[in-house]
């Protein structure tokens, strides 16, 4: 596929199909205003879904319960919240038709919305007192480490194991508006930026549903993908998936982003907990991914991208385009074809050419070849894919020619050789021949 036209479709599938509806949000901001009511707007909503950054379904909100300056000898908010429970239990107004059921914690109020007992949202009300000023003179707070947990059972787990180890919450610095500033701030520059994230997040979610030990986090994959557009604002959303998927190895090697409100803290900080099982199954899945994109046809729909794979590579050989960070935008001005050339074998078998089926009886030498013009590009790439049930299944890419001049057909089943052009480190156009052996 061109590349204009890729980037208009991510565009509007992330606009059209992942982006919370208008209904969505409007949800959330009564739901917002409802409490700010109960609050006297002393309080922050904070997330993604300030950010801009959401993606549908919305289920949860967390809002900061602003409770006055740190003070380090005093910091239990037990009483304030335990207050505040009974104001909201007696004073909130439902902005919703659906039930809700109020619970206190110890270090917030938990709000959930309910369909005949199905949570239909939630929202968490946490602590926070003011702890300093960032770069864009705006508060800095300190909360309860919960705010590391997501809400439901993460939370209810840590509140659990606090109470049988008769342990105190620890408290945390938080930059919840530096980091809607500055998502703002790149977004103004280039209007990708939200869409990116969204696209990444609703690829991960759907890992996530397929397996429930998917492990990337979607505030770290919006970190990573701000600091791209941050060192490079010029490019497009294909180019920012492209750049976060090929370098997700190196992504989950080790923690690397700093906390913006501690320096001494990393917001990746859980991949250095990961085993090397999560990973490799981050891996297979981004694999999955890129294997789709470099295949990506007119007719496909992002959808079908974005549904989660796990390809878990046949032999160490094997290797993709995207392992060398070469994009595939297809430009019909540099189309060839390949040829394999079937040579003469004794026993008075004659040369000939295979034809797209490449059919072949008996083993023979093949020599591949680009078949009348060469379009003038940088380079060329050749692969060499045997079929998955063969002894050596193969999968490398050499330049200028396959890696043995000639190949021999060796293994029954069904094998490929493909050529890549490329220009100016994309792939500009490709041919591939098949090479199918049938033994008598």
């Amino acid at each position: 596929m061109k590349k204009d036209e890729l980037n208009s479709k991510l565009r509007d599938f992330a606009k059209n199909n992942i982006s919370p509806t208008l209904e969505e949000r409007n949800f959330v901001s009564k739901i917002y205003d409802s409490i700010k009511s109960v609050l006297n707007d002393d309080c922050i909503q904070i997330g993604s879904f300030p950010r801009y950054t959401a993606i549908r379904p919305l289920h949860d909100l967390d809002v900061l319960y602003i409770l006055g300056k740190w003070d380090k000898d005093s910091h239990n908010p037990l009483e304030t919240l335990t207050k505040l429970n009974e104001k909201i239990k007696k004073e909130y107004e439902n902005p919703t038709n659906y039930e809700i059921e109020i619970s206190l914690q110890s270090h917030s109020i938990n709000i959930i919305f309910k369909e005949k007992d199905e949570e239909i949202f939630s929202v968490d009300i946490i602590p926070a007192y003011i702890y300093g000023k960032n770069e864009f003179d705006d508060d800095t707070y300190k909360v309860p480490e919960i705010l590391r947990q997501k809400h439901g059972t993460k939370r209810a787990e840590l509140y659990r194991k606090l109470h049988e180890e008769k342990k105190d919450m620890d408290w945390i610095l938080t930059d919840p508006r530096g980091y809607i500033e500055v998502a703002k701030q790149v977004n103004n520059i280039n209007k990708d930026f939200r869409k990116t994230v969204k696209i990444i997040k609703a690829w991960k979610n759907s890992c996530k549903t397929k397996d429930s030990n998917f492990k990337l986090k979607s505030f770290h994959i919006e970190q990573v993908i701000t600091n791209y557009y941050q060192n490079n604002t010029s490019l497009e959303i294909a180019d920012y998936i492209f750049v976060f998927l090929t370098n997700l190895p190196f992504i989950i090697s080790s923690a690397q982003i700093k906390d913006r409100a501690d320096n001494e803290k990393f917001i990746d900080e859980y991949i250095n907990e990961l085993t090397i099982g999560q990973k490799e199954r981050i891996i297979e899945a981004r694999d999955c991914i890129l294997i789709k994109l470099e295949y990506f046809q007119d007719q496909a729909s992002i959808d079908n991208l974005l549904d989660s794979c796990f390809y878990r590579r046949v032999c160490a050989s094997e290797k993709f385009l995207f392992d060398y960070n070469i994009p595939v935008y297809l430009d019909d001005n540099y189309s060839f074809q390949i040829s394999g050339y079937v040579l003469p074998r004794e026993g008075g078998f004659l040369p000939y050419f295979l034809d797209k089926i490449g059919l072949i009886k008996i083993d023979r030498k093949i020599r591949f070849r680009i078949k009348g013009a060469v379009p003038s590009v940088d380079s060329f790439k050749w692969k060499v894919r045997n079929d998955n049930s063969s002894k050596d299944p193969r999968g490398e890419i050499t330049d200028n020619q396959t890696k043995n001049d000639h190949e021999r057909s060796q293994y029954s089943g069904e094998h490929y050789v493909e050529c890549y052009a490329i220009k100016n480190n994309v792939c500009v156009a490709r041919d591939r021949q098949n090479v199918k052996l049938e033994r008598v």
